[in-house]
């Protein structure tokens, strides 16, 4: 091989797929970065082997070939040089990286034992802007369950109809929907790995437009006009989350969001090792509350408009803060079903977003 290439494009690629190289020292094959000439350009690939990503590069080809190289080294080899032109050429597993003020090897592997990253079969692709997308799994993130107990909960549940998406995560101690307007031919229905979620929302920060969706029984291809991705999904149906979501109340509170960040972060401070607050509302007040034994306790009041009748409930105050990560707007709506069920956070003008706490058991 032996390719002349921009400094930039070329660091700007090895970032894109870099960060989902593994970390395997079983299999050191995992770690490297797969450098291959096709159709003009260079294409580098990376996987974990849960996600796979192939990124296209313009070069200049001078002669085909290929290699797979140690990520974090070539990756902190050009983000340390400001050469415009780089010239790469492999003989025997050894890539030469030459340019005007530096000449370097770096050892490679064989390429043979890079793992193959699959392309998908489907009959037909579906067309969904970037930014849409990532701002769905933005918005449910935080609820991804952590825990591999529960497979199925471990991902973002994604439904794709015909006039919008509806994007869901919950860890069953609280539940993220989030609804977004698209006109979609295709109905399709899928749970999103958590790692492959994150990822995507980091490389749709650079991309614009529309990026295309394939879909088979145990798979998922992103692709765009110089990358694809390939996941797998997980395995086993979502749970009937919106049994959970009320829909009636009997208690609508509205608050300043900041507010209630500021005050809801003070109260933390004095939270028990479970996190708990507890929140009181009356027609124009909300007190919260909270004590630790080995800290003291606290007691905050901020203004507040209550329809109906006030209520009491006691959730972890982190769950708070993370639903007020999501929810848009300056004032913030709580909707109380009664002792025991969910509480459920709203923006004011913004229903697209429904966010739903399990209360903790009061003492």
């Amino acid at each position: 091989m032996n390719i002349i290439i921009n400094h930039n494009k070329l660091l700007s690629g090895i970032k894109f797929v870099e960060r989902i190289v593994s970390k395997n020292t079983s299999l050191p094959i995992l770690n490297s970065i797969l450098i291959k000439t096709e159709g003009g350009r260079i294409k580098l690939s990376a996987t974990n082997l849960e996600v796979g990503i192939n990124f296209w590069v313009g070069a200049k080809i001078e002669e085909s070939g290929e290699i797979a190289v140690p990520a974090k080294i070539f990756h902190d080899f050009l983000n340390n040089i400001s050469d415009e032109k780089i010239n790469l050429s492999v003989k025997k597993n050894v890539i030469s990286i030459n340019t005007n003020n530096h000449k370097t090897q770096i050892l490679g592997m064989e390429t043979n034992d890079f793992p193959i990253i699959p392309k998908i079969k489907s009959n037909s692709a579906i067309k969904i802007n970037s930014k849409i997308f990532k701002d769905g799994l933005m918005g449910v993130l935080d609820s991804v369950s952590l825990s591999e107990i529960r497979p199925e909960l471990s991902g973002v549940f994604v439904c794709i109809k015909e006039n919008n998406i509806e994007f869901a995560a919950t860890d069953s101690f609280r539940l993220s929907e989030k609804i977004i307007n698209s006109k979609n031919p295709i109905i399709k229905s899928f749970i999103l790995p958590r790692n492959t979620a994150v990822e995507l929302i980091r490389l749709m920060e650079s991309q614009e437009g529309e990026i295309s969706l394939l879909v088979n029984d145990n798979q998922i291809m992103f692709s765009g006009e110089d990358f694809e991705i390939v996941s797998r999904l997980i395995d086993g149906h979502y749970p009937e989350y919106k049994r959970v979501i009320p829909e009636k109340f009997i208690s609508l509170t509205k608050v300043n969001r900041s507010d209630l960040e500021k005050n809801v972060r003070v109260s933390g401070l004095f939270a028990s090792t479970i996190s708990d607050i507890k929140i009181k509302t009356t027609k124009d007040n909300m007190e919260i509350i909270a004590k630790n034994n080995d800290r003291g306790e606290i007691v905050t009041n901020l203004p507040c408009e209550t329809k109906n009748q006030g209520f009491e409930v006691s959730v972890n105050y982190n769950y708070i803060l993370d639903g007020l990560k999501i929810l848009p707007g300056e004032n913030i709506i709580f909707q109380f079903s009664g002792d025991g069920s969910p509480l459920v956070m709203l923006a004011e003008n913004n229903k697209d977003t429904t966010y739903v706490i399990m209360p903790l058991r009061q003492t």
